[in-house]
């Protein structure tokens, strides 16, 4: 593979990530932390910061600190984290459907190869956005499943790639 092939590559991955990114913000938009905190919340200047005085505006007091912004934030918390898990699932089915196809067009080179980097891609943006509503098990589990398939993919490939050469090979002699 040649430096070109290596570039052009990577530029696929890369664009392929943000449009993916984008495209799920255009149909499937990420809740917004303004629509749910306002950032005018706070203490007026020249007015006591105590318990009393947090909790009559709003805050919740803690240890000496009123928090404005603990209650939009669960508020805020509770809608981002099922869309978390909408961008995770629709990320894996791209990721499938794109490593199938790159895997399937890899001898056309670069673009099976930044196709099936892609979907790797897919995976791990998909894990990370929905990584903190997965346990421990689960976060384990996914990542024991995707390392199989990508191992299984790789020994396909060499397989098929060893399988080419030999026939190659016969056929120059």
């Amino acid at each position: 593979m040649n430096v070109k092939n290596i570039v052009l590559g990577i530029g696929i991955v890369v664009v392929f990530a943000l449009a993916l990114w984008q495209g799920i913000e255009a149909f499937y938009p990420s809740p917004q932390y303004e629509d749910y905190c306002n950032f005018n919340n706070g203490p007026v200047p020249g007015t006591e910061n105590n318990a009393t005085f947090c909790q009559e505006n709003g805050g919740m007091w803690n240890n000496g600190y009123c928090d404005y912004y603990s209650r939009c934030q669960k508020d805020y918390d509770d809608a981002r984290d099922p869309h978390a898990k909408v961008v995770f699932f629709i990320s894996l089915i791209v990721a499938i459907i794109v490593i199938i196809v790159g895997f399937s067009i890899l001898s056309i080179e670069p673009v099976g190869s930044a196709l099936i980097g892609s979907g790797i891609w897919a995976v791990f943006w998909g894990s990370v956005v929905n990584w903190r509503n997965l346990s421990d098990i689960w976060r384990f589990l996914l990542l024991l499943v995707v390392l199989i398939l990508l191992i299984w993919v790789a020994l396909k490939l060499n397989k098929k790639e060893t399988k080419l050469k030999k026939i190659f090979n016969k056929n120059n002699k």
